[in-house]
């Protein structure tokens, strides 16, 4: 084979197997050859091909009209993009060229671009959707090159840093980050740079990352860092959020728990309750904090707490210095009872607080520059004052603080004001029962006269005194039962239990007994008082002068509201003799019954007074056997009091024991 026949058939392969289409024209323009990829991109057959003019497969209107082509024009010249169009009168847009032959004809390709512009459409797209992203975020999205400097530096990172892009630009990301932790994250990022994580997180949750804003300002973020490779050039990207609003409102909740935690637990001893407090808010929500507390009419620096232990010579100054009445903003927010906030403290304003040289000294050695004061104010009165603020200048409280301070004072000054009624109850009670012992002294000495010289009239034979005698005797006993009562009642409130000195009590005679002592109250009142009696033998292992003081309360309750009849039953079952004081008065509603055992509550009746104390003085004597007491009541019909207590273990016991009873409840 000649080489002109080899270079004509390796032609004519490359021809058929080329991937762009490709066209043999003559030089009048009309196609004299097309390969398969020429009749796959327009549709057409090669035969329907060969023979057409070459302007029938361009798209002629897309074309300016002084371009026109002749057959040579539209074949020949640079490659070019044209719209051809295709069998079926679509358009395809390719790229094209040709180029004359040596033997007069012309060769031409053609190449479908229309893929490749879509795809750059859609590139251009998603460019513009990630630049119109980038720019309107909140978050600081910032890109940094292999040697760390900004490349780029979004509006959100603007808003945030306070930095003006032009500013920023190709400065070194250490300039955003605190001076102390600048090495350890440049190590950081660089390890991440080499890694082939794509993507992770800075910081940790327990360790969060600080920023600093152009003016100084540190602020917790939450960040994420990323790897991009555009252009064999490595970028890190910075997604950054500033996250000093969640922080903050995260603190506050975790410092209301705290001291939620400590008031719940607090004492009566307001003063170490507020010092705890103190301590609290200078740690976690300030860098000192003052608590001042109203007591008799004057105002009382209680506590001054800074987190600085440097500073403490200062706090114990101005712990010992007395509040000034004139010149100081504790006795300001007192009387406007207003919260006082103080944004920036400069050196003229400090110097105008102060009330002399000494004191002036002291303010500067707590160095205050921002602080807030917040009234404690509960039920009405104004208790004392809360000051808390900061010594750093990163640090400035401001109106978005003061409803937190306002949530802290309601608190404590609640815990005060209880702290204090505490202290006011307990000084009451402590005076009570001087007051009852000392009435109870002062009475059982002639209650104890009165009951011998009745006693005396009522064993003279004959004597007529003897009946007059009878009742001065009972009211006597009466009177004396009365104080035990009250005694009774200060060593239960002060959570002491009744002690029970238990022995084996017959039932029979302490029944008679009891009812005898109210027998002339019963009939003053013409209220008829009977005994539905025990069996002989029953006995109650119980205190004695315990059990007659359960009767005296249970049926003179009942001479009080019984129409005419009160019955007092008793009965042994199983291992427990059951007492019942039963009246035909007029009962008791459904939902007053489960209070009959409450302190101090009384049925409402007309005409019949009480303290209230009775049914739950007996309850407690009761618990205190071991024993259960209840009550049935009907509207109309009456009531019935139950009373459950041991009978004496079996065999019975040689020597008394005594019972160390349960406090009630």
């Amino acid at each position: 084979m000649t080489d002109e026949a080899l270079d004509a058939q390796r032609f004519r392969e490359l021809f058929e197997l080329a991937y762009d289409a490709l066209f043999l024209a003559t030089a009048e323009g009309r196609c004299s050859d097309a390969n398969p990829a020429a009749c796959r991109l327009l549709g057409y057959t090669r035969e329907e091909l060969i023979g057409r003019s070459v302007t029938e497969l361009l798209d002629l209107d897309a074309l300016p009209s002084s371009a026109a082509p002749t057959p040579l024009r539209s074949m020949g010249g640079p490659a070019s993009e044209r719209r051809l169009r295709r069998r079926d009168g679509g358009f395809v847009q390719v790229e094209r060229g040709a180029s004359p032959l040596a033997t007069g004809g012309i060769l031409a390709f053609a190449r479908d671009i229309g893929e490749r512009r879509a795809a750059m459409d859609r590139l251009r797209a998603s460019e513009q959707m990630f630049a119109g992203i980038v720019t309107i975020s909140a978050d600081a999205i910032i890109a940094i090159d292999e040697a760390q400097h900004i490349t780029m530096f979004n509006e959100g990172a603007e808003a945030i840093f306070g930095y003006r892009r032009d500013e920023i630009l190709g400065a070194p990301l250490d300039r955003l980050l605190p001076e102390r932790s600048r090495l350890v994250h440049r190590q950081h990022v660089a390890t991440f740079a080499a890694s082939d994580a794509a993507s992770r997180r800075m910081g940790t949750r327990t360790s969060l990352i600080r920023a600093v804003r152009k003016d100084g300002a540190e602020f917790p973020a939450d960040a994420s860092i990323s790897r991009l490779e555009i252009g064999g050039t490595r970028q890190l990207v910075v997604a950054l959020r500033d996250i000093s609003e969640q922080q903050r409102l995260e603190d506050e909740q975790r410092l209301l728990a705290e001291l939620g935690r400590i008031l719940i637990d607090a004492g009566p001893d307001y003063a170490r309750l507020l010092t705890s407090i103190a301590e609290i808010i200078a740690r976690d929500l300030a860098d000192w904090c003052s608590i001042d507390v109203v007591e008799d009419g004057q105002v009382v620096r209680l506590r001054v707490i800074h987190a600085d232990p440097s500073r403490a010579e200062a706090c114990r100054g101005l712990e010992r210095r007395e509040v000034h009445r004139r010149r100081n903003l504790v006795t300001h927010v007192l009387e406007t009872r207003q919260p006082l906030l103080v944004s920036d403290v400069t050196p003229e304003y400090l110097a105008s607080l102060a009330e002399d040289p000494a004191h002036l000294e002291l303010l500067r050695g707590m160095g205050p520059t921002s602080f807030i004061v917040v009234p404690l104010v509960a039920r009405g009165q104004v208790l004392g004052t809360l000051a808390y603020g900061s010594s750093r200048p990163s640090r400035r409280f401001s109106a978005r603080d003061l409803p937190l301070a306002d949530r802290l004072a309601s608190r404590i000054a609640m815990a005060v004001d209880n702290a204090r009624l505490h202290q006011a109850m307990v000084r009451a009670v402590h005076a009570r029962d001087e007051v009852l012992a000392i009435v109870a002294h002062d009475l059982r000495s002639p209650l104890h006269t009165i009951t011998l010289l009745a006693d005396a009239m009522r064993l003279v034979p004959g004597s007529p005194h003897e009946g007059p005698a009878a009742r001065i005797h009972g009211a006597a006993i009466r009177m004396n039962a009365l104080i035990q009562d009250l005694l009774d009642v200060a060593r239960l409130e002060a959570g002491q239990a009744l002690s029970v000195t238990c022995d084996a009590v017959p039932v029979e005679p302490v029944l008679a007994e009891a009812v005898e002592r109210l027998r002339l109250a019963s009939s003053r009142a013409e209220k008829q008082l009977t005994i539905d009696g025990p069996p002989a033998a029953a006995a109650i292992w119980g205190d004695r002068d315990r059990i007659l003081q359960i009767f005296d309360n249970l049926i003179g309750n009942a001479i009080r509201f019984a129409r005419a009849a009160i019955t007092v039953r008793a009965a042994v079952e199983g291992a427990e003799v059951h007492l019942t004081v039963e009246d035909d008065g007029p009962g008791i509603a459904p939902a007053d019954v489960p209070h009959v055992f409450d302190r101090y509550w009384q049925k409402p009746q007309p005409g019949h007074r009480g303290n209230g104390l009775g049914l739950w003085i007996v309850q407690a004597i009761v618990r205190a056997h071991g024993g259960r007491i209840w009550v049935d009541s009907t509207p109309g019909q009456g009531t019935a009091v139950h009373v459950a207590l041991p009978c004496p273990p079996s065999p019975a016991p040689r020597a008394r024991r005594t019972r160390k009873p349960r406090t009630p409840t």
